[in-house]
């Protein structure tokens, strides 16, 4: 029997036997592991809040053969506020789901976590939620080396203005080197992932673009996800709002 005192964000939870949870977890040193809350779905249940996504606490875990148990916790932060806010709240989620799809089970990423936890607190204190994800999303891409070029042609290497994105070479094509699986790529929505590109988190809070644009932008990653890795469901859904 192990016990270690993990720091954590819930990703996600189900229901488990008649009154507890598995808790899919992501940490900075172990990167991204389950574990059940017992009885946490008891209406006196003190942990009650630990299997909450969005939940970000120190986690006490008992690892017995090859399941852990999540024996106690203390709750740094709730990311609360992001329920107060569809939009947000979706924009969160989708985050989230995000880090689910691109972190691997036990392998430790450290900045992908800074990135999150910083992302959400961005939400929570009012910027954009929509400029926010775009910017997470792009951070993630880049973070696994998968983050396409928009500002120069893939094939080429030219700098281009109006262009067309082509997903199986994963980035855009200037006009000499379209192909027939190119398909346009709308010029404001690639200004806007150049300027999220270059953009640090802090600068979020000032950069301004319409909701027809955040949308646009969203849609070309949801598209993005969907197509070369793993569709999103949330971001999905944030598109129908």
């Amino acid at each position: 029997m192990t016990e270690k005192i993990i720091d954590a964000i819930v990703l996600k939870s189900q229901d488990f036997k008649d009154n507890d949870k598995i808790v899919y977890l992501f940490s900075p040193a172990e990167g991204k592991f389950s574990a059940v809350l017992k009885g946490v779905k008891k209406a006196s249940a003190k942990l009650k809040f630990a299997g909450e996504p969005f939940c970000f606490a120190e986690f006490t875990c008992v690892k017995r053969g090859d399941m852990a148990t999540i024996t106690n916790a203390y709750q740094k932060e709730s990311f609360f506020e992001l329920r107060n806010d569809i939009t947000a709240f979706y924009a969160g989620v989708s985050a989230l789901e995000i880090v689910s799809a691109f972190a691997q089970e036990g392998v430790a990423d450290p900045a992908l976590f800074v990135c999150l936890v910083k992302s959400l607190s961005l939400m929570v204190q009012g910027v954009n939620p929509k400029t926010v994800l775009a910017h997470f999303a792009l951070c993630v891409l880049d973070n696994f080396g998968q983050k396409p070029c928009f500002e120069t042609c893939a094939e080429c290497g030219a700098k281009v203005k109006e262009s067309v994105f082509c997903f199986d070479v994963g980035g855009v094509l200037c006009q000499n080197c379209q192909n027939d699986f190119a398909m346009p790529l709308d010029e404001g929505v690639r200004r806007v992932l150049v300027n999220l590109s270059a953009f640090s988190r802090e600068q979020l809070a000032t950069y301004k673009m319409s909701n027809v644009l955040a949308d646009k932008t969203l849609h070309f990653l949801n598209d993005l996800f969907e197509k070369n890795f793993k569709k999103i469901n949330s971001l999905a859904q944030l598109l129908q709002l």
